[in-house]
């Protein structure tokens, strides 16, 4: 038996098949394909970024809290590679690289702006970071002396 899933206008089932007696289910090559690039840590927010225009390297580095130029680096190689982004060297001074969504990087903007209202409705927020809280000896005192 297949499932049909609707993806836009299309239907999908190449390969999403159901067997009720046995509750086993089949994915796709190119689904899986999909989510082991996209699943990656910060290979979304990347590509989201990049749905709102071009973007200087730097730019992205300060745009994302808490990646490493390195892991940038990596995570837009693999993006370029697979063909969701273009990367253009601007001559200098300064030197610069703006990296910029492909075609098909584009078309998977209305994915991720979906997947984003769904994380919105159904994901719980983040925990924020709390303040550092210092217990140390001076801490105690001040403590018992109030």
């Amino acid at each position: 038996m297949q499932v049909p899933a609707v993806i836009g206008e299309r239907r999908y089932t190449g390969g999403v098949t159901s067997r009720l007696e046995e509750h086993a289910r089949e994915c796709d090559e190119r689904l899986t394909q999909a989510f082991t690039l996209l699943g990656k840590r910060w290979s979304g927010v990347i590509l989201g970024l990049l749905l709102q225009g071009p973007a200087r390297f730097a730019v992205l580095a300060r745009t994302i809290p808490g990646i490493s130029e390195r892991m940038l680096s990596d995570r837009l190689n693999e993006l370029t590679r697979a063909g969701l982004i273009d990367r253009t060297v601007l001559d200098g001074p300064p030197l610069g690289v703006v990296y910029r969504l492909t075609e098909s990087g584009r078309a998977i903007g209305p994915g991720l702006l979906r997947l984003g209202e769904w994380a919105e409705r159904y994901m719980a927020p983040a925990p924020r970071p709390r303040g550092r809280q210092f217990a140390g000896a001076g801490a105690a005192k001040r403590r018992k002396k109030a």
